[in-house]
């Protein structure tokens, strides 16, 4: 299930599918993604497939929002609305039903984080924006500080 919050209170609860898995690459990641953009249209084409081979797909999609460098989106699935809340389905995006896709990018804004758990594929540092899964000594690793600051204790 998808859960929005806003302020810490749970505003909304909608059925959601993610990636099948089987392959790696078609598990949905696990760990605190941002909202990249928010598109009303977006083609969807299979990543390394070329046409004419197995697997290979390109796909209008409806009401995206972008989650990851890599292509993952919460975005419109109206073929995936009877496996929504009961069985992960997808090629790695967080599929909804068309009304609630609309509802979700209106309600979403550039920056909002968007926390998927449950996968055993976890969200690489710099897949998308920001190093939020990871803990403040991992993080200071890509500052150029390299050290957080200290403060006195009074």
């Amino acid at each position: 299930m998808l859960h929005v919050r806003r302020n810490g209170k749970k505003i909304r609860t909608m059925p959601m599918s993610a990636g099948q898995g089987g392959q790696w690459k078609y598990y949905t990641t696990s760990g605190i993604h941002l909202a990249m953009s928010r598109e009303p249209v977006t083609v969807m084409t299979s990543p390394g497939i070329g046409p004419g081979s197995p697997g290979y797909y390109q796909l209008t999609v409806y009401n995206t929002v972008r989650i990851s460098n890599s292509g993952e989106y919460v975005h419109s699935a109206p073929w995936s609305v009877g496996s929504q809340g009961n069985s992960n389905v997808s090629h790695g995006c967080v599929n909804i039903s068309p009304a609630n896709a609309a509802w979700f990018i209106k309600n979403t804004l550039i920056g909002d984080p968007i926390i998927i758990t449950g996968s055993p594929r976890k969200l690489e540092p710099t897949n998308g924006w920001g190093h939020w899964q990871e803990n403040w000594k991992q993080w200071l690793k890509w500052s150029s500080l390299k050290a957080g600051p200290t403060l006195a204790l009074r």
